[in-house]
């Protein structure tokens, strides 16, 4: 019996430790690639927060004329200094938007975001911090509002594959997006 548990003892600290390495590794890859991902191609991305070399790369890859910023505006921060300063020298029209990553948004910051999603010029970036929780929640809206899909197709945009833990304090994203549109 004891040498039964001392096996699954062992088979359990396997399984946790490669599903860690796995994690890792995710987690890793989208930090390396700015976590940058197409919502509807050729007309809005998502991402992490880029430096000025990532920035430059996606567009002259993507041909970007927007950038959205959830983060809200820093003007004391280094990555907001360069960021807008990328934006100016290719002449990218530049929006910022204090989102909260683990509280839902008020609804004057949703219609605020949904009108700068009708006017602004594409292909669009659209970018926080990590791009997981709040570059998701405007994600799912993009294709909500823009694309017409359904709700059930854009919540996707919250998911793991981008970096969205869909527990803890982030987990208002979720809940937000559930709720948002009904009455």
């Amino acid at each position: 019996m004891r040498k039964g548990r001392k096996h699954l003892l062992i088979a359990a600290v396997v399984l946790f430790s490669l599903l860690g390495a796995i994690g890792a590794s995710r987690l890793l890859y989208l930090e390396e690639q700015g976590n940058f991902h197409a919502i509807t191609p050729g007309e809005a991305y998502r991402s992490a927060q880029l430096d000025r070399d990532e920035l430059e790369h996606y567009i002259r890859k993507c041909g970007l004329r927007s950038v959205i910023n959830l983060r809200g505006k820093n003007d004391g921060e280094r990555w907001y200094q360069e960021e807008i300063a990328v934006c100016r020298r290719f002449g990218i029209k530049h929006y910022d938007l204090g989102l909260s990553a683990d509280r839902a948004p008020a609804p004057g910051d949703v219609q605020q975001l949904l009108q700068i999603f009708q006017t602004a010029l594409r292909p669009v970036l659209i970018h926080c911090q990590g791009g997981a929780d709040r570059s998701g929640l405007a994600a799912a809206l993009w294709q909500v509002v823009i694309d017409g899909r359904p709700k059930s197709e854009a919540g996707n945009q919250l998911s793991l594959i981008y970096g969205h833990m869909p527990l803890g304090p982030t987990q208002a994203m979720d809940t937000f997006f559930e709720k948002w549109g009904k009455n």
